[in-house]
């Protein structure tokens, strides 16, 4: 797809974190972890239109550097409790206001630094040819993840899931997580719905290896240890 088909990449970065703290413009292998989720937007071709959401001013000179656009959002749009998805209809509002409407919009989160342009082209190739309105990323899990799921219940233990999963591995269906890498929607389902999760909904998968979400330090270290394989590889 070209620039006039009408994506709209949103980067939503706020400023704050409790778990690691700044972490959108924490240092990943010599450079912003920010850096990494504009690269992929920029390099997927899909649109030129590619802005971080931010109230921060560091964060703001980062999307900049990086040759990403900016969308001042106020603090109250910056809180642990508010969706990404707040600042990214903001995005899309101003920008309507200004005459500009887009047929698709991307929600791009920077603690997903693995993902990859190709991903992005992938997932947009998806939806268009499926006719959902809406895309997540995701991620196989081992369904022994749910095998084995205890619980305390009362003075005791009990299985979480009872004994629907109390099956050989082989006899278990394929599960799957959100792994917060890439949200899409058709611009219009996306203001009625309100968030990336509506209906029809189809995926688009990721290896594990491209699907750390960066919240603490540990997972910090782990992605900057798939980055610097990747480059010696």
């Amino acid at each position: 797809m070209g620039v006039s088909d009408g994506v709209l990449i949103a980067i939503p970065a706020r400023g704050g974190s409790k778990r690691l703290p700044r972490k959108n413009a924490a240092e990943l292998a010599g450079q912003p972890m920010l850096a990494y989720t504009i690269r992929a937007a920029l390099e997927s071709g899909l649109s030129s239109d590619v802005f971080v959401c931010t109230e921060d001013d560091e964060i703001a000179g980062v999307a900049e550097r990086y040759g990403a656009r900016v969308h001042s959002i106020p603090e109250s749009m910056a809180g642990d409790e508010v969706s990404s998805t707040v600042p990214c209809l903001s995005l899309r509002a101003d920008l309507a206001r200004l005459g500009r409407e887009f047929r698709y919009m991307f929600n791009l989160q920077p603690t997903s630094p693995l993902r990859s342009a190709q991903d992005l082209r992938d997932s947009m190739q998806r939806i268009e040819e499926s006719g959902a309105s809406f895309l997540v990323s995701v991620t196989a899990i081992d369904p022994h993840y749910f095998h084995w799921a205890m619980v305390p219940d009362t003075s005791t233990w009990r299985m979480y899931f009872r004994d629907e999963f109390l099956r050989e591995r082989t006899q278990l269906p394929p599960v799957f997580r959100p792994n917060g890498a890439i949200k899409l929607a058709r611009t219009a389902a996306l203001i009625e719905r309100n968030n990336f999760f509506g209906e029809p909904l189809v995926v688009h998968t990721m290896p594990e290896e491209r699907s750390i979400h960066v919240a603490t330090d540990f997972d910090l270290r782990c992605a900057e240890a798939m980055l610097t394989a990747a480059y010696h590889a």
